[in-house]
């Protein structure tokens, strides 16, 4: 029996794909974009604000520091004013003429030293701290871009580092010099000069040899400038300091962000020689020169300093009302932050010799 193939024919078979291998729908897809866009937003505006408050933490940061290094220099200088190694200038036999020379002056007897006994007597040094009121001229010539409403102080001291030798001081013939004597039968206690005097022959303990540890004077202004790099015009107000170094006023800059600085100074007014402890508190306008109202008898400095950040934070307006010591009261309406720092620190110098 012959058979027909085409009977065998048998029918398409259909295959059905898996459920993993579906698509998404358009609807879903969209879902999707959506959520992820969400989630990417919300990670966006995490990071910006963590950004944001970790640079106002560290504005606030860096204004607390400025803030503090302001005070610890400005009292660690006042708390060493008056400073002539062994000399004690209570100890001569007439008082020594105290002067508040010119703080922009560099030559010896400008800066109010003259330390022979001959001419004149007495002796003629500068007192250990001297204020400057705010809106004194005195210091115009160099104190540059003084911020207006501040006040200024002058700190004079000997050089609280190692002595140096008779040869390095005439190596250095710009600076000032203080040599003092260890011999009994020295007329002289002290001497002031030049590194280029030749003139420091004052001896040691066993009357034959020269005292070879001389100290360099220092006087050192602090006051508030309107800015930091002035020539760029930054605006930023800052902490600087003026010294005499090598003959020359050198400017530098201590702390940006400090705006204010009022000083008190405490009075020891007991009857002479007093007991070196303040007995009032007063401003640099009271320091008139009468008697007890003389800068020689500063044995204490109140410091107010008021620092702000170098940048304004958006969105901040500080309303605060400011009272710097004595001096009226302010409020700002700006986008800064401030801090207000008081210390108050003692001249042991000046002081301690009254005790």
């Amino acid at each position: 029996m012959t058979m027909n193939c085409h009977s065998l024919r048998l029918p398409p078979r259909r295959y059905a794909l898996p459920a993993s291998a579906s698509g998404f729908t358009l609807v879903e897809i969209l879902v999707a974009l959506g959520l992820g866009m969400l989630i990417l937003l919300a990670l966006t505006i995490l990071f910006s604000r963590n950004t944001g408050n970790h640079s106002e933490l560290e504005r606030t940061v860096r204004q607390v520091e400025s803030a503090r290094f302001a005070v610890d220099a400005l009292a660690e200088d006042v708390m060493h004013a008056g400073y002539y190694s062994e000399f004690n200038p209570n100890t001569l036999i007439d008082a020594p003429a105290y002067q508040t020379p010119d703080p922009c002056a560099t030559g010896l007897a400008a800066q109010g030293w003259n330390t022979e006994v001959a001419s004149p007597v007495p002796v003629q040094i500068p007192v250990a701290v001297q204020g400057i009121e705010a809106g004194s001229p005195v210091g115009d010539a160099c104190l540059p871009n003084r911020l207006a409403g501040t006040e200024a102080i002058v700190v004079r001291r000997a050089d609280t580092g190692p002595a140096v030798s008779l040869a390095s001081a005439l190596a250095a013939p710009n600076n000032l010099y203080i040599q003092i004597a260890r011999c009994v039968t020295d007329t002289q206690r002290i001497r002031a000069a030049a590194g280029n005097a030749g003139t420091f022959t004052l001896r040691q303990p066993n009357c034959a040899t020269v005292n070879d540890a001389l100290r360099r004077l220092m006087q050192r202004t602090y006051y508030i400038a309107s800015c930091n790099d002035c020539a760029a015009g930054d605006g930023i107000p800052t902490l600087k300091r003026v010294e005499m170094i090598n003959g020359e006023m050198q400017l530098v800059s201590l702390a940006e962000g400090i705006e204010n600085m009022q000083l008190e100074y405490g009075l020891d007014t007991s009857a002479a020689p007093g007991d070196g402890i303040p007995d009032t508190f007063v401003t640099a306008d009271a320091i008139t020169g009468a008697a007890p109202n003389l800068w020689q008898n500063v044995v204490a400095v109140r410091l107010h300093v008021l620092a702000r950040s170098t940048q304004a934070t958006p969105g901040y307006s500080d309303v605060r009302t400011y009272r710097i010591g004595s001096a009226d009261p302010f409020t700002t309406a700006d986008g800064f932050k401030r801090t207000l720092m008081t210390t108050t620190a003692r001249l042991y110098n000046v002081g301690g010799r009254r005790e």
